[in-house]
């Protein structure tokens, strides 16, 4: 690691504390510190993908595609910021998400582990993912966010197949991050269809302790996926 990676890691985490404590403490001025610390999270790691000493192979491989997939998510980060654009930011993710698995089937695997990423990706699906789909079904965003789940689930499951750990708890972290999102969104929606506005018409809905739960695990997920990859 060289010491413009090290600061612009230490740059990112400390954005994202910037950015947990912002929402925590939610208010007008705390909105406008999340506007600049949450975008400055991604901005480090996007930094990070590029400035890592370059490699070779699964490497060099690897790198176009983890750039592709951070920006996206820079871009999903902006459009999801208060005034929420919901659909935009949920195909900003969807494109990150396929280009991690895409940059994560470059890596080398095994059985074993895939098969646990399958497994694992089942029961999400079944369990929780269920749910989710039943209330965005009633706020009329079963489509999207069904297509959004087997993206992301397919990414968790090519990270889990590498059997890194870093790429197997972070993908994993990611979903859940996105649960929570999910269910701060649509798990208040009422069976008549979406609620005032939608669920495009603003952030989460949920206590603040969700919210922070959210970009704890996201960023958190974020970090380790990068890791994983740029080694």
């Amino acid at each position: 690691m060289t010491p413009l990676v090290g600061a612009l890691l230490t740059v990112a985490a400390g954005a994202a504390v910037v950015d947990w404590i912002a929402v925590g403490l939610e208010g007008r001025r705390s909105l406008a510190v999340e506007r600049v610390a949450k975008p400055l999270v991604l901005v480090a790691l996007l930094a990070v993908a590029v400035a890592w000493p370059p490699g070779t192979g699964d490497s060099a491989a690897v790198r176009p595609w983890l750039i592709a997939a951070l920006a996206a998510s820079l871009a999903g980060d902006v459009l999801l910021l208060p005034p929420s654009r919901f659909i935009a930011g949920l195909v900003a993710f969807l494109l990150a998400h396929l280009a991690y698995l895409v940059a994560f089937a470059h890596l080398p695997g095994s059985v074993p582990w895939f098969v646990a990423g399958v497994v694992i990706a089942a029961v999400v699906i079944a369990t929780v993912g269920r749910v989710l789909l039943a209330a965005a079904r009633r706020a009329g965003f079963g489509t999207p966010v069904a297509v959004y789940l087997v993206a992301i689930c397919g990414m968790a499951i090519a990270a889990t197949r590498t059997g890194l750990a870093a790429a197997v708890l972070g993908a994993w972290l990611f979903v859940a991050s996105d649960a929570m999102l999910a269910w701060g969104r649509f798990g208040g929606s009422s069976s008549g269809g979406p609620s005032a506005g939608g669920p495009s018409a603003g952030p989460p809905r949920g206590p603040a302790t969700l919210r922070v739960a959210v970009l704890v695990t996201y960023h958190v997920g974020q970090l380790l996926l990068v890791v994983a990859l740029v080694q």
